[in-house]
């Protein structure tokens, strides 16, 4: 009532919700150690002294094998010519993406643990990342098309998807 009607209900509605949604993040993404976590382990933890370039590997060979699967849908039948090659585009981009930034991970691992840094060394470090974080969120636009696309093709079926089975002739029965 203090900030008024309108801020009131935005806060309850809105920002409230997001907030819890949201509230975790950044404890599953940098947490690195488990102090004033007595009750839970936050969900994306690794202890700090590790080799990482067996996830990384691992998690990338993953990320190609899915994009791969949706390959399989490249002659599938599409209402529209756009979402043909939209799904095309996305799932080149989800399987080949992930071979781009296991290639260039390490270059930025080499650059980040070095002492002693030239003005050169920096620019080529923040164009990397720039990069790097520019694939990875074109990545999360092309597997949220690729969630989308199914849903839009549901609106313009072929015609067998409505023909009626009698389910009784096919299973077996006493």
């Amino acid at each position: 009532m203090k900030y008024g009607i309108t801020f009131g209900l935005t806060y309850a509605f809105i920002l409230c919700p997001l907030e819890h949604l949201f509230g975790a993040f950044p404890d599953m993404m940098f947490c690195d150690t488990l102090e004033d976590k007595t009750l839970r382990v936050p969900t994306f933890y690794s202890p700090p002294d590790h080799d990482d370039i067996l996830e990384v590997l691992v998690g990338g060979v993953v990320a190609i094998v899915f994009g791969a699967i949706h390959c399989i849908a490249w002659s599938f039948h599409f209402a529209t010519l756009p979402e043909r090659w939209a799904w095309r585009i996305s799932a080149i981009l989800v399987s080949a993406l992930p071979v781009f930034m296991i290639a260039l991970s390490p270059l930025l691992k080499i650059f980040e643990k070095k002492e002693h840094k030239t003005a050169g060394m920096i620019l080529y470090e923040d164009i990397l990342s720039f990069i790097l974080f520019s694939m990875f969120c074109l990545y999360i636009l092309t597997r949220i098309a690729l969630l989308i696309l199914p849903f839009i093709a549901l609106c313009a079926l072929v015609p067998g998807a409505y023909v009626e089975l009698d389910w009784v002739s096919f299973l077996p029965h006493i």
